[in-house]
């Protein structure tokens, strides 16, 4: 949503209910209590609110402080048009005569009961079609249409079958008191007696067990709407006596004969498959509205920001904190592939707030959200994604860099408020217990308990492909995995995943908080080392793993803590694996790897796909989708190819599939076997097997191109070896990954023994240029430290890398070595603003600096930009501007407009002004770079 359409809404949304009382009282709203009710600025909500008066939309009231009335709420309220009312004295000018005041109290005193659907997100774009089919449906005589709602896991289909009836009431279709019940058919797939008994009753003696008549969910239902969720999981007989009933109006409960009942029920089917396929054909016909919901991939950028920060406001109301979003989380969480649809969107937040919750639970007011509170696998594709910076400038037309939500400004969803709530299980129900007077022991049992019964429910319904494990320090992961092989091994038992969630989750948390808690008594220990003793010694031994790794030493009650987890983890088997699909050309080729190693290793969760030549790319990536759907058991499928363009493919056949999937290409039959042993054999993710694998093969790639030849390599000297060295390294790591496709490794070197380890490196390694502080005078070029932050000393090694076939690529690896020289600088010092988006924002606008200029910078000129302008944006925030004292020079004065032109996108997307003598500075540092050029 745009900044002046929050602006406008929020004023509508202060009047809504207001009376001519209140506004010969109030005479409308200040802009600052609007600002401080979105939290921005004061003049960014007066220059809304003033285009909002041009435009019509407001009325102004130039009062001492100006206040400003909603002109569509205004005209509502007093029964009258006011066209041509764009500004006035006094709100007494649009009121009138005391009789008009009487005449509007009596005849205006309406409801102000809202269109249900209106307060769906989307309603007036991605789900205008969905609602006008609904809106038919309900209306159509003598009684609606029943319906057909299609879509996939999450999308909503529940939500809007709710809206569909709370429409038909608000519309007066439905009685007030109608019944709105809803059946899961999934529930009693196995049982098709006791499913068909649910939704129209049973008579006495119908079954063993049936002691007495019971009405089922038709009769239930009568004069309502009755919703039939996963309705393809009906049985034949069940569909038939379905649509008999629609048919007829009639039915009978089971083992009833001789008897017709009535009942006006308005149906609404909701299913994820094809309905031809899935469900009777005589059936889909007595359905004749069939709806689709669109999934979120298929929603505006616009519907899912908004969508996203009002998940955000509905924690924020359950917390009863004010939340801080970084608009970097925004960003990662609207274009992630894995956030699926809106059930699971809104899981993430849950989760991401839940976290975040539990590091602030004891020291702040506020709970600030950034991206490392996400987790790593979305984290990971937002750092690694190069559309970071025009996807956030997209989204800040929505939303501003960092989204405050106060809790008392949010209205709370009807879904939110049945949802189990962990905040007031772990904030309300500490302070409960401790006014009590329970022991420390008994507090924590209980709060462990409520943490566990979410994570539970958690763990039990939400996606495998998004583990806990992922919101906490991959060290706290790692070393938790390591507990679990001691606790199994000490125990003699086998816990499932959920044991590294809760371990890590409450290891996580617990340094995190840094708080000191007393100890429990020494009766309470013994008592519990009594009962559980087996459990206690286990985590007397965890205690010593937590000081011999993190040098830190758990108090006794974190040891009971730790011991009660156990006793209460449960253990349980899954049959999840990861799946692997070999796909190459030729007749045999995939289907010979495979059988190789099913042969050698026994059954695995592996499948074969041999392409022929003839076939067309559609038709490999068709079957590639239909053998990754029948491979996966909930880990996702590995896909191992041989060339071309499947190994192009992995976002399409994620998007197509809708399974986590990854792609090494190069296979070879000692690379299956390789993944099929670590991902039958070891309790292992996707992206660990994934990672692992390729480690390995690029390994053994290299290690074959030594025995075959030399490797290349490029040197980087510095006087000792570290430091400096380590960072050009890392500069020329990014450039060689950018520029060539080749094996060229980088090996760092003191300037001190260059006389000493040169020759080893010459004799080992094909050197093809050397950077850094000294020249080694090899036969390779050389390139000073000097070029290669100038930028001359950038194009020179791409050239070398590339054999002198320059493109592109040279501007873009200049654009990373900047990036990386002022990415250390801005996230030691920068303190307010986001150094990453800050980055982003600065390399951009210093791209349209130099085509507005139409020159090319060089490097140490565009780092003085960056680093100054950063800077500058900071200094706002602090309100310590820098005044500019001298008399501006000619060209520093004619640089001014350039400058003022190109920072404004970037000043409104941070929401922050710089000053004319900030401007200036920056002038000065481009007049300095055009002199010398």
């Amino acid at each position: 949503m745009l900044r002046i359409d929050r602006v406008y809404q929020a004023l509508s949304k202060l009047w809504f209910d207001k009376t001519i009382n209140d506004l010969e009282e109030m005479q409308g709203t200040p802009a600052l209590e609007l600002a401080k009710a979105l939290a921005i600025s004061r003049a960014n909500t007066s220059l809304e609110l003033n285009k909002l008066m041009r435009d019509g939309r407001v009325i102004k009231v130039t009062t001492y402080p100006v206040r400003f009335l909603p002109k569509e709420g205004m005209e509502a309220l007093l029964d009258k048009t006011l066209n041509d009312v764009t500004e006035i004295q006094t709100v007494a000018e649009i009121i009138g005569s005391d009789q008009d005041k009487s005449e509007v109290n009596t005849d205006m005193r309406r409801a102000h009961s809202k269109n249900p659907f209106d307060q769906i997100i989307g309603y007036q774009s991605s789900l205008k079609k969905v609602i006008s089919q609904a809106k038919a449906a309900v209306y159509y005589p003598p009684s609606g249409l029943h319906m057909l709602l299609l879509g996939q896991t999450g999308t909503g289909k529940t939500f809007f079958a709710e809206k569909t009836y709370e429409y038909s009431q608000y519309e007066g279709l439905l009685a007030e008191d109608a019944p709105f019940k809803s059946f899961n058919c999934a529930d009693y797939y196995n049982n098709p007696q006791l499913l068909m008994s649910q939704l129209f009753g049973y008579a006495k003696g119908a079954f063993t067990g049936a002691e007495s008549d019971r009405e089922g969910l038709v009769e239930k239902a009568d004069g309502g709407i009755l919703l039939l969720d996963e309705v393809h999981r009906l049985p034949p007989e069940g569909q038939e006596m379905l649509f008999y009933f629609i048919d007829n109006g009639t039915f009978n409960r089971l083992g009833e004969s001789g008897i017709k009942r009535h009942s006006k029920v308005l149906i609404i089917c909701a299913t994820t498959e094809n309905p031809e396929s899935a469900l009777l054909k005589t059936f889909v016909r007595r359905i004749p509205m069939t709806i689709q919901i669109p999934s979120l991939s298929e929603r505006s950028i616009e519907e899912r920001v908004e969508l996203t920060t009002f998940l955000f406001g509905q924690e924020a109301k359950r917390i009863k904190k004010t939340i801080r979003i970084s608009i970097d989380v925004i960003n990662a969480l609207v274009h992630a592939t894995t956030s699926g649809n809106v059930g699971q969107l809104k899981s993430m937040i849950q989760l991401v707030c839940a976290q975040a919750f539990l590091k602030s639970i004891h020291r702040f007011e506020e709970v600030d959200i950034d991206i490392r509170s996400l987790p790593e696998e979305i984290r990971e594709d937002w750092m690694s994604s190069r559309e970071n910076l025009a996807r956030a400038m997209t989204i800040s037309k929505y939303v501003d860099v960092v989204t405050v939500i106060h809790p008392e400004k949010v209205t709370v969803a009807p879904a939110a408020s049945t949802d189990y709530n962990i905040y007031d299980a772990l904030d309300k129900k500490m302070a409960v217990l401790e006014d009590e007077g329970l022991s420390h022991t008994r507090i924590k049992q209980t709060m462990l308990d409520e943490l566990q019964l979410y994570l539970k429910k958690y763990v039990k319904n939400y996606d495998s492909t998004l583990n806990l494990l992922n919101f906490v320090d991959k060290s706290i992961v790692d070393f938790v995995t390591d507990l679990k092989g001691i606790a199994e091994a000490e125990m003699g038992v086998k816990f499932d995943r959920r044991f590294v969630y809760f371990f890590a989750m409450h290891i996580d948390a617990y340094f995190a908080r840094g708080e000191k808690v007393n100890l429990l008594v020494e009766q309470e220990i013994d008592h519990f080392k009594k009962d559980h003793g087996l459990a206690y010694q286990v985590a007397e031994r965890f205690k010593l793993e937590v000081f011999n790794t993190f040098h830190h030493s758990l108090p006794d009650i974190e040891v009971a803590y730790l011991a009660m987890l156990l006793v209460n983890m449960e253990t349980e088997s899954t049959d999840q694996k990861i799946g692997i699909l070999v796909a190459a050309h030729g007749n045999s080729t995939a289907t010979s790897m495979v059988n190789v190693v099913t042969e050698l290793l026994g059954v695995a969760q592996i499948d074969s796909l041999d392409m022929s030549l003839a076939m067309t790319p559609q038709e490999m990536f068709e079957a590639v989708v239909d053998k990754v759907k029948k491979l996966n058991m909930g880990k996702g499928v590995l896909l191992l190819v041989d060339m071309g363009s499947l190994s192009m493919i992995e976002p399409k056949l994620v998007k197509a599939s809708g399974i986590e999937v990854r792609i090494i290409q190069n296979v070879t039959t000692v690379m299956v076997l390789d993944a099929v042993r670590k991902a039958a054999y070891t309790d292992r993710t996707l992206m660990n097997v994934y990672d692992s694998v390729k480690r390995d093969f690029l390994a053994a790639v290299r290690a074959q191109k030594t025995s075959k030849g030399r490797p290349k390599a490029i040197v980087s000297i510095c006087m000792t070896g570290s430091g400096t060295a380590k960072k050009v390294e890392s500069l020329l790591n990014d450039i060689v990954e950018r520029t060539t496709d080749e094996d060229v490794r980088v090996l760092t070197l003191s300037a001190l023994k260059i006389k000493e380890d040169m020759p080893k490196i010459l004799a080992n390694y094909q050197v093809l240029a050397s950077v850094g502080t000294k020249n080694p005078k090899i036969e390779a070029p050389y390139i000073s430290l000097e070029k290669l932050i100038e930028g001359s000393g950038t194009n020179m090694l791409t050239q070398i890398l590339t054999k002198g076939e320059m493109s592109e690529v040279d501007n873009k690896s200049q654009n990373y070595v900047i990036r990386d020289l002022c990415a250390d600088m801005l996230e030691t010092h920068l303190v307010y603003l986001n150094p990453r988006l800050m980055l982003d924002f600065l390399l951009k606008w210093t791209d349209q600096v130099q085509q507005e200029c139409q020159m090319n910078f060089q490097n140490a000129t565009l780092i003085k930009l960056i680093i100054h302008s950063a800077f500058a944006f900071e200094r706002v925030i602090k309100e310590d501007a820098l005044a500019y004292e001298d008399i501006a020079s000619e060209p520093t004065l004619a640089l001014l407009p350039i400058v003022s032109k190109t920072l404004l996108t970037m000043e409104d997307g941070l929401n922050l002004r710089l000053s004319q003598g900030e401007k200036l500075f920056i002038c000065e540092i481009l007049a300095e770079a055009t002199s010398v050029s």
